[in-house]
């Protein structure tokens, strides 16, 4: 095992003294007792990352499978996986390097088995697509969220990389719930909502284009805001308006995304998403937290995909938007 001279032969400990020279090393030797490997150490420094190095440890420490080991054992094509790991947005592992946990490995045989009862593998890349995009939306924001409550003034690399790992260890038991409940309940909803009725089970066929009511609604000025004003501040701004939208967005009303310095909602009928757009609009306004909003809204023939609406109001919505007085909805 690596100890204090191959460290600072590696000049791992270069510019540091004092208690920060002494948190380092120890973080070192723990890690390098864990088995990582002196190069990793060192490329960890080199990007100074080497706080996450524990967290990453927790998070692979069930990985045992290689990619010809998780081929093998589950049936699926390289050509296959390699798409997979593209839609998914997560880079294909090095051949030999212990990539995959037991859970990955039923989850490969599950698409297996899909592909197996005829599951047209471009549908399963959409899905990918999508599950990718979310996912990694989550990661980002809970590590942010997380870094920004655990994080400790006067912290050293040892103390914060320890007290990350900690943190994730005690979270990854409830990584499972906190993300499959909510979405077992959209499905719950989407199902009690959505009809497929006779004329879809005959036809083979789900439904196409039906009535729905489309809002966008954005900061005005937001773009001079932006310009004038830090990028944390910019954050700020939006995640508030993501909270507002949010809260207004109570079923059958949904919050469909947010761009940029606008939100987009969406609902079946015209009366609770006009509602719903009219009380963001005021809490907005009456915040003075934020520069004021306009909103548009439209009703038409729409398609439903992935989660995301495309149609004739969707454009009028935005153009609507955009000819709105500030504080107005058209």
């Amino acid at each position: 095992m690596p100890d204090q001279t191959d460290f600072e032969r590696e000049g791992l400990l270069d510019g540091l003294d004092g208690e920060e020279r002494e948190a380092r090393l120890d973080l070192l030797g723990q890690l390098a007792g864990a088995g990582v490997s002196l190069e990793t150490l060192r490329k960890a420094c080199e990007e100074d990352r080497l706080a996450m190095v524990p967290v990453e440890l927790v998070f692979s420490g069930d990985l045992r499978y290689t990619v010809d080991e998780a081929l093998e054992l589950s049936g699926l094509t390289r050509e296959f996986l390699t798409r997979d790991m593209l839609a998914l947005g997560i880079p294909m592992p090095e051949s030999g390097e212990p990539a995959y946990s037991d859970a990955d490995l039923e989850a490969f045989r599950g698409l297996k088995q899909l592909l197996d009862v005829g599951f047209p593998e471009d549908d399963l890349f959409a899905l990918a697509r999508l599950t990718g995009r979310s996912a990694a939306q989550i990661a980002e924001a809970s590590l942010e969220t997380f870094a920004r409550v655990f994080l400790r003034a006067g912290d050293t690399e040892r103390d914060a990389g320890l007290r990350f790992a900690e943190m994730a260890r005690g979270l990854t038991p409830s990584l499972g719930p906190l993300t499959e409940t909510p979405l077992r309940r959209h499905i719950l909803e989407l199902v009690r909502r959505e009809v497929i009725g006779r004329a879809e089970i005959n036809a083979g066929q789900l439904p196409g284009a039906r009535d729905a009511t489309i809002a966008f609604a954005d900061l005005v000025g937001f773009t001079q805001l932006s310009a004038g004003t830090t990028a944390e501040a910019v954050g700020d701004v939006a995640g508030r308006l993501e909270r507002l939208a949010g809260e207004v967005a109570e079923p059958p009303v949904r919050l469909v995304k947010l761009i940029g310095d606008a939100a987009m909602l969406a609902a079946p009928e015209p009366e609770p998403l006009v509602d719903a757009t009219r009380t963001l609009v005021s809490e907005v306004a009456d915040s003075g937290e934020l520069p004021q909003l306009r909103a548009g809204v439209a009703r038409g023939p729409a398609l439903n995909r992935g989660g995301d609406w495309y149609g004739h109001p969707v454009n009028l919505a935005s153009r609507l938007t955009g000819a709105a007085e500030p504080s107005g909805l058209l």
